[in-house]
């Protein structure tokens, strides 16, 4: 697709590009990344580690699919190694604003980051 082809005819403006960067339609405060990654998570002051597949990742949250089951409300440590090593690995804790079952019997988990922990 050519770059001419984002912009409108009309008035000449870049709506497309511009609605990404500026004014989304979802209106967050930071983009999403999608970062399809393996995490690894538990409860605060447990012991029992999960396994998960992050989906997307932002400044303030980030979402991951699971076979464990978690309740709106749990605080959880969160930990992604990256796939190189130049990245430092994620370590963060977050509280779950979001836990919806898939047909395929996984969860959909969203989490708003409390802090980074040092690891």
């Amino acid at each position: 697709m050519a770059f001419d082809s984002f912009f409108s005819k009309e008035n000449n403006s870049n709506s497309v590009i511009e609605s990404m960067i500026v004014g989304r339609s979802d209106q967050r405060g930071f983009l999403r990344m999608d970062v399809k990654s393996k995490i690894t998570f538990k409860a605060c002051g447990k012991n029992e580690v999960y396994e998960a597949t992050s989906n997307d990742l932002s400044a303030t949250g980030i979402s991951f699919t699971s076979k464990q089951q978690v309740n709106k409300g749990d605080l959880l440590e969160v930990h992604m190694k990256p796939g190189i090593d130049i990245t430092p690995p994620l370590a963060i804790t977050i509280k779950v604003i979001r836990a919806i079952a898939t047909d395929s019997g996984e969860y959909e988990i969203a989490g708003a980051i409390q802090e980074n922990i040092n690891s």
